[in-house]
């Protein structure tokens, strides 16, 4: 089977459940935002240290959930198998709490430091905009869920913490998941 369908030449794509929108739709660019940062996110995993290895994997997955919202039209996303929830917000805020105990920032840092951290920061400013396009998505009705745009604010910190540890040679132990 081919992963050409050519269901995609006519300028529109398909979301969940069967929806299909313009590919310059606001969820599609919100869902290839996330996307984008995945991607970046891979490669800041390939360069990561093993200790950071698995908390990236976990947000990796974590953001597979949250494009799978994003790419599902309002009224529908009660049909999807799994969300973006509380709990997903406590992990993160968890992890924010566990990188700044050992963390400390007397200074503004610039990315570059390390491939591992520039990989790092890229995810984050990919995240930013995708963000900013899920704020959009939620002010237009497509969005409902509040923790969804909890979690992606809160990743945002957390990456930029995890960049700063590599950055420094830090290790921030403990539990990842």
């Amino acid at each position: 089977m081919s992963i050409v369908t050519k269901r995609g030449d006519d300028g529109e794509t398909d979301l969940w459940f069967a929806d299909r929108v313009p590919k310059h739709h606001p969820q599609v660019e919100a869902y290839g935002a996330v996307y984008e940062a995945q991607a970046a996110l891979g490669l800041a995993r390939a360069t990561a240290p093993e200790w950071l290895k698995p908390g990236i994997l976990q947000i990796q997955k974590d953001l597979f959930t949250a494009s799978s919202e994003l790419a599902t039209l309002r009224g529908k996303a009660a049909r999807l198998k799994e969300r973006v929830g509380p709990e997903r917000v406590a992990w993160a805020e968890g992890e924010i709490a566990r990188y700044e105990s050992v963390i400390k920032l007397t200074d503004w840092t610039l990315s570059g430091e390390s491939a591992g951290g520039a990989a790092l920061d890229l995810a984050l400013t990919i995240l930013r905009r995708a963000e900013r396009w899920a704020v959009r998505l939620r002010d237009e009705g497509f969005v409902e869920n509040p923790d969804l745009l909890v979690y992606l604010n809160r990743l945002s910190d957390l990456l930029f913490l995890m960049a700063r540890a590599v950055d420094r040679g830090i290790v921030v132990g403990g539990q990842v998941g």
